[in-house]
């Protein structure tokens, strides 16, 4: 048989069949951040941000300090400032309880964690579809919130901690 009958036998072959390429299915990459409250505000923060979660620790007491520097705590043998976020925003102080946590915050200029009542789990979200505008941010957040994304009828405000880290303001904890 010529090999271009045969070619020709064996297009024909493949359109008779109807049969097609596999398709890709896109998915959608998520966004995983840690949510977490100040005050009556629903915060969530990228995952890189963060080196870890911890209980509280027992803190020692930096005399001298501003009032949001709640002291020093020894994490797995790293002393880390702890920084009272609400306390530093204008809320309330955090009381703290069996909820509370530190965040170790993820920089490498930095051994120091901030401190939050209590978190809210990872939150997962489509980048494109929860975006959400912000409206109404108060003025002491506003500085470190870089957008914002919603599900399930829950608005949450995205908190930049690299924007905390490099304000002056929060690198200055005297007194």
């Amino acid at each position: 048989m010529n090999p271009i009958t045969l070619l020709n036998q064996m297009e024909q072959a493949v359109h008779d069949a109807d049969v097609s390429l596999p398709e890709e299915k896109v998915i959608a990459e998520q966004w995983v951040g840690l949510g977490f409250r100040v005050g009556d505000e629903q915060l969530v923060t990228a995952m890189g941000q963060i080196r870890e979660v911890v209980p509280v620790v027992p803190l020692t007491p930096v005399s001298r300090t501003r009032s949001w520097m709640r002291g020093i705590a020894n994490v797995r043998g790293t002393l880390l400032t702890v920084v009272d976020l609400q306390a530093y925003l204008g809320y309330e102080p955090v009381a703290i309880d069996q909820y509370s946590r530190l965040i170790v915050i993820n920089d490498d200029s930095l051994q120091g964690c901030i401190l939050v009542n209590r978190l809210q789990g990872l939150r997962h979200f489509d980048p494109v579809q929860d975006r959400c505008a912000v409206e109404g941010v108060p003025d002491s957040l506003a500085p470190y919130v870089i957008g914002g994304l919603s599900k399930e009828q829950e608005q949450w405000l995205v908190f930049d901690i690299n924007k905390l880290v490099e304000d002056r303001t929060f690198r200055q904890v005297a007194a």
